[in-house]
């Protein structure tokens, strides 16, 4: 079988791509340590936390459920990141603020609250509390945790998802499987990074 000069140089650079992406993404350790601290120090959850690498391609899975106790990834799922206004491409977050119609998404330590009704997704949301100046107008802003028909539950990369007006947006089975972890446990943190 003849493959084309193109078709081998995208094998190649999918090739890369992967074991590049499954790297950074073994190796959490420091954010699983600054969370644990951060949990400890403040009272919140320490058994369990979610985390958001918007490093990341917004084509992978980069919405973590992660097990503080054994430093360990739970489950993952797409998560659309905030347009900034049209500074931020689908594929990849640039631009983060915590400003008021920004439609940016925010960084930081995040405390996921009550749930709530939502006109997206699974008809629920959950609002976030923002702990950091980087990310304490939140509630103000009304970026929440929601789902949207639009996100898939598998990895589209090198595709990359819609984006948000700021708030995490999660596939509708994804935000079930949250639910899930919610339901049973309080106080749980959201770590949003890049």
């Amino acid at each position: 079988m003849k493959l084309s000069l193109y078709t081998l140089l995208f094998l190649f650079l999918s090739c890369n791509t992967d074991a590049t992406i499954k790297k950074k993404t073994s190796n959490y350790r420091k954010q699983f340590t600054k969370i644990k601290k951060f949990a400890k120090q403040h009272n919140y959850n320490q058994n369990v936390a979610f985390m958001i690498d918007y490093s990341l391609h917004s084509g992978l899975s980069r919405f973590f459920v992660v097990d503080l106790k054994h430093n360990k990834i739970l489950d993952k799922g797409l998560v659309c990141h905030g347009d900034c206004k049209g500074k931020n491409t689908n594929a990849k977050a640039k631009h983060f603020s915590n400003t008021k119609d920004s439609n940016c998404t925010s960084l930081g330590f995040a405390l996921v609250e009550e749930r709530a009704a939502s006109k997206w997704g699974k008809k629920f949301k959950y609002w976030l509390k923002g702990l950091e100046t980087t990310n304490n107008n939140m509630r103000d802003r009304v970026v929440v945790l929601h789902a949207w028909s639009g996100v898939p539950n598998i990895q589209t990369y090198p595709i990359p998802l819609g984006t948000s007006w700021g708030c995490p947006t999660v596939s509708i089975s994804f935000l079930d499987k949250l639910d899930g972890v919610l339901k049973k446990e309080k106080r749980v943190l959201l770590y949003s990074f890049n």
